[in-house]
């Protein structure tokens, strides 16, 4: 293990991580503040793996609702992998859920998001969305206009538009925000909201 932190960059891995037997851990407390110099730095997120519970019905869902594309099903395994068509796959599915949907309160996700390209596509995505019945909430938050809704598993999904060029810099700014948005004009009601507390 030694050797391997000498080849990289980390000049005192015993600040970050320490062995108990065969397995590495974190060091406890502020030892694992990498803010000033990040030890890893990724491209962006690949890709998210889920258990569902019943795998056709999520797929439907997926291919509905964001526009994924079945790349490859294993019915044996109860496997899928589905793409936006720019990689080879965003999401993965795996049949294997069988317990009760976790609380909100418990660890797990929260929601996942997917970009559409402006708000024109969020109002039609909420248009036809809400055709087939799918139960829709509409919410501006400072950096983006977005549609939350739940998969047939009951995880949260959102799809949103970003209100601004430099989205980081609102958000260092102003914080977070959470307010009902009127899908008709595009504006945010006055009320903020709990944050990450959907409704629906």
């Amino acid at each position: 293990m030694a050797s391997a932190f000498a080849m990289g960059r980390m000049s005192d891995p015993s600040r970050y991580f320490h062995l108990v037997g065969d397995v590495l851990e974190l060091v406890p407390g502020d030892g694992f503040d990498n803010r000033g110099n990040p030890m890893i730095k990724a491209g962006r997120l690949g890709h998210v793996v889920m258990n569902v519970s019943d795998l056709k019905e999520s797929i439907a869902f997926y291919t509905r609702v964001v526009g994924l594309e079945v790349v490859t099903e294993d019915a044996e395994r109860r496997i899928a992998f589905l793409s936006l068509g720019k990689q080879h796959h965003d999401i993965a599915l795996v049949e294997r859920a069988t317990g009760a949907k976790p609380d909100a309160d418990q660890p797990g996700l929260v929601h996942m998001a997917w970009r559409l390209a402006d708000f024109a596509e969020l109002q039609a995505a909420h248009a036809e969305l809400g055709e087939v019945g799918i139960e829709l909430e509409p919410i501006q938050h400072n950096i983006t206009n977005s549609l939350y809704m739940r998969d047939p598993d009951g995880h949260v999904v959102e799809l949103y538009c970003d209100r601004w060029a430099d989205g980081i810099e609102v958000l260092r700014t102003q914080g977070p925000k959470r307010v009902a948005l009127d899908m008709a004009t595009g504006v945010g009601a006055d009320d903020e909201q709990e944050l990450l507390r959907p409704q629906i």
